[in-house]
C-alpha cells in the first residue's frame, strides 16, 4: 500500500503539471475545450470549432494524458487508503473517477471525430452538439460525486488534508453545480474557480498521498510485507 500511495502522489503531481500545460494553451490561444461543451448556434459552433483546430488538438493531446494521470492517481490512491470501514466508499470513488475518465476519453474522441468530419466536408449536427453537452455535464457530475465519496476516505491529519476533504465535500460540488445553474453573469468566474480547485486539489492530493506513504506505520507494514 505504501508503494501505491507513492505512485498516487506522483501521478497527482503529473496531473497538476499537465493541467498547467492545458491552462497555458488556453491563456495563449483564448481557446478552451469547455467552450465546445455548451450549446450555441450551430453555424457559429462549427465555424468556431474549425478555427480552433490547432489549440484544440494540443489540448486534446494533453487531456488524453491528463485522464490517465488523474484517474490513476485517484483510483490508486483510494485503493491504498481504504480501510475496513471505508472500503465500499473508496470503491465508489475509484469506480466513479474511472467512469468519468472514460466519458472524458469519449468526449475527446468525439472532438477528433468532428474534426475528421469537417475535413471530409461533414459539419456537426445539432444532435451531436446537444449530446456533447449532455455527456460533458454527466462527466462533471460524476466527478463531483466521486470526489465527494473520496472526501470520506482521505484521513484528516493536518491542515492540508482538512482543506482537501472539505473542498471536495462542499466547495467543489457547490461551485460545479452553480456553473450550470447559477446566475449567468457568474458562470465564467465559477468556471475559473473550478479550474483553480482542480489545480490546488491535485497538489493537495499529492501532499496527502506522499505524507501517508511516509507515515512510520506504513513503512513498518511495507517492511513486514516484504519479509513474508
Amino acid at each position: 500500500m505504501r508503494r501505491l500511495l507513492v505512485i498516487a502522489g506522483l501521478l497527482s503531481l503529473v496531473a497538476a503539471g499537465i493541467f498547467l500545460a492545458m491552462l497555458a494553451i488556453a491563456l495563449q490561444s483564448g481557446v478552451t475545450q469547455q467552450k465546445f461543451e455548451h450549446l450555441f448556434a450551430l453555424a457559429e459552433y462549427t465555424e468556431a470549432l474549425a478555427n480552433a483546430r490547432a489549440p484544440m488538438f494540443s489540448t486534446l493531446a494533453f487531456d488524453n494524458l491528463f485522464i490517465l494521470a488523474y484517474a490513476g492517481a485517484i483510483g490508486i490512491g483510494m485503493t491504498a487508503l481504504r480501510s475496513p470501514e471505508t472500503g465500499w466508499i473508496a470503491a465508489v470513488a475509484a469506480v466513479g473517477i474511472v467512469a468519468a475518465g472514460l466519458l472524458d476519453y469519449a468526449e475527446n474522441l468525439h472532438f477528433l471525430t468532428m474534426y475528421a468530419g469537417l475535413d471530409a466536408g461533414i459539419s456537426p449536427t445539432a444532435g451531436e452538439v446537444a449530446g456533447r453537452m449532455w455527456a460533458s455535464l454527466m462527466k462533471w457530475h460524476i466527478v463531483y460525486a466521486a470526489m465527494f465519496a473520496a472526501s470520506f476516505v482521505v484521513p484528516v491529519r493536518g491542515v492540508v488534508s482538512f482543506a482537501l476533504v472539505w473542498s471536495l465535500r462542499i466547495v467543489l460540488p457547490v461551485v460545479g453545480v452553480l456553473i450550470y445553474t447559477g446566475p449567468e453573469e457568474l458562470r465564467a468566474s465559477l468556471a475559473l474557480a473550478r479550474y483553480a480547485l482542480m489545480l490546488v486539489g491535485f497538489a493537495m492530493f499529492a501532499i496527502v498521498f506522499l505524507m501517508e506513504a511516509a507515515r512510520p506505520e506504513r513503512a513498518v507494514m511495507a517492511r513486514n510485507g516484504a519479509s513474508t
